[in-house]
């Protein structure tokens, strides 16, 4: 080796061993250029021939995990229970219909013209004693109609208890119709009631043509003179 360094010096830098002249420094440049290269391609050969020392480079490796430290199988999981299903939604309320209009408040009735009562003249109150006292002693109520005790009386005596009836064929007989309801003295007697034997009493004259109308004929009402009239005929004596 020192003979090729004394040879590539002597080449390229112009001496020789005994540096008898020197190289001009333009051409020592040049050579010093071209020696460099030299060396470098020397460098490369003797890299290539040589003993490598340094270990190639090994990419590493993925690392596996032995088989027994994986990580354990999970079981099936329990199955989750559904989901409650969401509540329907709620239907939006119908349309309601208009409030219909509050009807007008009905009239308020006419009061009833009360029943208009006839005036308690004399000779109804008259009547009303003889009827209380008739129903006391027994004579049922339906059998006397005080309607038509005063028809009666209205054409018999015309009101009047002192009335007495002198032209009849009963007063040819002696026995004259008196009173108000024009009864005979025999007739009076029969059909009069304890404590009223007066013929000319209003009152007892009442209750013993009553009695003696309703025995005769089953009721007031069903006196002739009193049928006819109500059927729109003519009064007839009883």
């Amino acid at each position: 080796m020192p003979n090729t360094a004394s040879w590539l010096r002597a080449a390229f830098l112009g001496e020789n061993s005994d540096r008898q002249h020197r190289v001009p420094p333009k051409t020592r440049a040049l050579q010093i250029g071209t020696a460099a290269a030299a060396f470098g391609v020397l460098g490369a050969f003797a890299g290539i021939g040589g003993p490598q020392t340094e270990q190639p480079h090994v990419e590493n490796a993925a690392m596996v995990r032995p088989i027994t430290e994986a990580a354990p199988l999970q079981a099936n999981p329990a199955p989750q229970p559904a989901a409650a299903p969401r509540p329907a939604a709620e239907p939006a309320p119908a349309a309601q219909p208009a409030p219909e209009a509050a009807p007008a408040p009905e009239a308020a009735p006419a009061p009833e013209k009360p029943v208009e009562e006839k005036p308690v003249d004399q000779i109804g109150a008259w009547i009303n004693d003889a009827v209380h006292v008739m129903e006391q002693n027994g004579v049922p109520r339906e059998q006397i109609d005080a309607d038509a005790i005063r028809m009666i009386i209205m054409h018999e005596s015309n009101g009047d208890p002192n009335a007495t009836n002198n032209w009849d064929s009963n007063a040819s007989a002696g026995t004259p119709s008196i009173g108000l309801m024009q009864t005979i003295e025999p007739t009076f007697q029969t059909y009069a009631l304890p404590g009223h034997h007066d013929i000319y009493n209003p009152v007892d004259n009442i209750i013993a043509a009553t009695r003696y109308a309703i025995s005769t004929y089953g009721s007031v009402a069903d006196v002739p003179g009193v049928s006819n009239v109500r059927a729109g005929g003519a009064y007839a004596g009883y």
